[in-house]
């Protein structure tokens, strides 16, 4: 698509809700979509969601599968439901708005982008889209402006703006054709010929996340990533430290929600007076182009309290970064 345990001691961070081994166990799944193994992907997927039924993660996947196994009605309806649930997540919106577009549900797309782009502006990929659903109805509008008067050069210097535009992208706009109007060329001079009539505009590309290639780049850049969270968290730059953090980032208890988190996580980062985070030993595997597992020595220190942990983060590429997607600690 467009292009998804318990505190164990202070500044023990979010392990999850369940054992480690469910890390292992969705990170096969996404292997198996990545793979194109879609129907033993869906396999495993519903014996997790059977006893995970309300993790947003594996739902997400299912509408990913969904979608590519050309299910389409059941992937939106997969889509809105997580998006009522987990209103905070831009990706549902913006995957629901390329099934609306494909259905030429324009207008429904365009709203659903909107919503992704209320939850987090800074998303990238779902203001593309956006620009992109524009362009799509434009061209609409365009075409049934020249078929009701076919001399409006105005129309047509637009329209092939747009086209060139897609061409450029390697996706064609062709505008849907629209009922011939009664509009006669003016005598003094001959009308141009008409766009000529066209297969019907194919829908909006997905747009996704450009992926790192697998292999030493990609590890490279995961490492970068972790030692500027790192750096970030120790110049007390609580911003840096939160923008290291996926859009999916689940908001570990006692916190309600993402924002509650981050209002803490700020807090706390902003009110000690001096803080000192090192990082050793990293090891970054990686499960496919968009998917890592980073394992690392953490030296934490304060005025307050200091600890050495072993330390493993879930990153995930998220418009061209890596991300913490999870993290656990243990000593």
């Amino acid at each position: 698509m467009m292009r998804a345990a318990s505190f164990l001691l202070s500044l023990l961070l979010w392990l999850g809700t369940v054992t480690p081994g469910w890390t292992t166990e969705i990170d096969e799944i996404y292997a198996l979509a990545d793979q194109k193994r879609f129907a033993d992907a869906m396999t495993r997927l519903d014996s997790y969601l059977q006893k995970n039924p309300k993790d947003a993660q594996g739902r997400f996947l299912k509408g990913l599968i969904l979608t590519e196994q050309k299910r389409p009605d059941e992937a939106i309806a997969l889509f809105k439901a997580l998006s009522v649930d987990h209103p905070s997540l831009p990706e549902p919106y913006n995957n629901l708005a390329v099934l609306y577009a494909e259905k030429g549900m324009y207008d429904e797309a365009s709203e659903s982008l909107k919503k992704a782009i209320q939850t987090h502006p800074s998303y990238a990929t779902a203001h593309e889209n956006l620009g992109d659903i524009y362009s799509k109805m434009a061209s609409q509008a365009y075409s049934k402006a020249l078929s009701l008067d076919s001399q409006n050069r105005g129309a047509q210097t637009k329209l092939d703006m747009i086209r060139k535009l897609f061409a450029l992208q390697g996706t064609e706009v062709v505008a849907t054709p629209a009922a011939t109007g009664d509009a006669k060329p003016a005598p003094t001079a001959p009308a141009p010929p008409p766009a000529p009539a066209a297969k019907p505009e194919p829908p909006p590309q997905p747009v996704v996340a450009a992926a790192a290639p697998v292999g030493g780049d990609a590890k490279e850049e995961c490492e970068r990533s972790v030692q500027q969270w790192a750096k970030d968290w120790s110049d007390k730059n609580a911003r840096g430290y939160l923008d290291a953090y996926s859009s999916r980032f689940k908001a570990p208890p006692p916190f309600t929600n993402r924002a509650a988190w981050e209002a803490h996580r700020s807090q706390v980062i902003n009110q000690t007076a001096s803080i000192r985070v090192s990082v050793s030993n990293i090891q970054v595997a990686l499960l496919n182009p968009t998917r890592a597992s980073v394992t690392f020595s953490q030296n934490y220190w304060s005025p307050s309290y200091q600890d050495v942990v072993n330390k493993t983060l879930s990153l995930v590429l998220e418009d061209g970064r890596w991300k913490i997607l999870r993290e656990a600690s243990t000593k």
